[in-house]
């Protein structure tokens, strides 16, 4: 069988596919990853075939510039980072959004076409048997469609195929008009027939009509290997901070982090910082009590750590929840806010929104994720109702169904014990 993925130029979106890619490979399938040029070494450090065949699109400047839209309208406070530059503004007078905004539209449009176009191109030559697509990788749908094989829509978890909450509806997403260009109707995650879900059995996310194919989510965050310091043994709690990359260590985010990082250094605990060289620099002058590591995996971290504090990403919640480690998610945007609160009504998390939230807010929460034991043994609930979910591995028969008919019932779905209630 022949798996054609399709993966954007942001690898928090793809990266959850990777497990899957390993076990489809170990049973003996073909694997191509369709990526922009941009990706093709991370593909490949994952252990993946790369076919750098899509278009990279901007998406960092893309959500700077609607951020910035945002705050000119007073929907957001504070003052956004220049879309193009990503340094603090001082005024908005100094980046006309109004008028640059429609220019770098109509050149991601652009760009997008022609993700399309090489997506077809190349699934038209392999030839795939099924198409597995990202979040923001829907050229796959469309080489599905054209070559008459089924598609699957593969999330980080935590959000479904028919959200309705601000931020995380994607709403139209074929923003280029590719799919009527190719004879096909305009496409958004409404129509997706097949879901692969982390998501863990007590968070409910909406899927619409998709048939839900559970599966166990298995961190990947790139690359790496455990320093000879790392696994040893510790007089005193640890304690993971991760400032993921989308952040861009924004200047409203940066006091919160930095609460957190002297309350739970106050308890006596080591801190892991997690984070670009530029990020860390933001954060100004920082303790003894806390290591630097450059853009360090954070599954490799969270084996040795009490509780973690990030961004509120759907990886780095799912990461940690997998480990079992309670966590505080300081979000800055919708999207993130939405996902952290699935998470944090398990009882396995605080979220709080970046944006909005006083520093002595998120010390005290960092504090609570570090040493309250309700937090704690909730988080080991929700390991556990994770880990009693299907394998990768478990889900490449249903899949070479799916291939083989192009029909795929909730019966043909591996079954698997009930998994412990997690309460809310």
């Amino acid at each position: 069988m022949r798996v054609l993925f399709t993966a954007s130029d942001w690898r928090g979106h793809y990266y959850c596919m990777v497990p899957l890619g390993w076990a489809l490979q170990a049973a003996g399938h073909e694997v191509r990853v369709a990526c922009p040029p941009t990706q093709a070494a991370y593909v490949g450090r994952a252990g993946l075939v790369a076919a750098p065949v899509l278009e990279a699109i901007e998406l960092t400047t893309m959500g700077r510039m609607f951020r910035y839209l945002e705050t000119v309208a007073g929907s957001r406070p504070g003052l956004p980072l220049h879309p193009y530059t990503g340094q603090p503004v001082r005024s908005l007078d100094e980046f006309d959004v109004a008028a640059e905004a429609p220019k770098f539209q109509a050149g991601a449009h652009e760009a997008i076409r022609r993700s399309y176009d090489g997506a077809v191109a190349f699934g038209r030559r392999w030839r795939p048997d099924l198409v597995v697509h990202d979040l923001t990788a829907p050229e796959g749908a469309l080489v599905a469609q054209l070559t008459g094989c089924p598609s699957v829509y593969h999330p980080p978890g935590l959000s479904g195929t028919a959200e309705t909450e601000p931020g995380i509806d994607l709403g139209d997403g074929d923003p280029s008009g590719s799919f009527p260009r190719y004879g096909r109707p305009r496409w958004h995650t409404g129509h997706v027939d097949y879901v692969i879900d982390p998501s863990p059995d007590s968070v409910v996310v909406p899927m619409g009509q998709a048939l839900r194919m559970p599966v166990r989510y298995v961190p990947y965050n790139g690359p790496g290997g455990l320093p000879g310091w790392l696994p040893r043994g510790r007089d005193r709690p640890r304690v993971c901070v991760l400032v993921g990359e989308s952040a861009a260590a924004e200047a409203t985010e940066i006091p919160l982090l930095r609460a957190a990082i002297d309350a739970v250094l106050d308890q006596g605990a080591q801190v892991l910082l997690t984070s670009t060289p530029r990020q860390a620099e933001q954060l100004g002058e920082l303790p003894p009590g806390v290591r630097v590591l450059s853009s360090f995996p954070l599954s490799l971290l969270l084996g040795v750590c009490d509780a973690v504090v990030h961004h509120g990403s759907a990886n780095a919640l799912m990461t940690a929840a997998a480990a079992g480690v309670p966590q505080l998610a300081l979000s800055f945007t919708d999207e993130q806010g939405v996902v952290s609160r699935r998470i944090a009504a398990t009882g396995a998390a605080v979220a709080l929104c970046a944006l909005r939230e006083d520093p002595a807010v998120a010390a005290r929460a960092a504090v609570a994720v570090l040493t309250g034991a309700e937090h704690r043994a909730a988080a080991g609930r929700l390991r556990e109702v994770i880990a009693a979910q299907p394998a990768p591995a478990d889900l490449v028969e249903p899949l070479e169904r799916l291939a083989r008919t192009g029909r795929l019932e909730a019966g043909d779905l591996p079954s698997y014990g009930p998994a412990p209630a997690v309460p809310s």
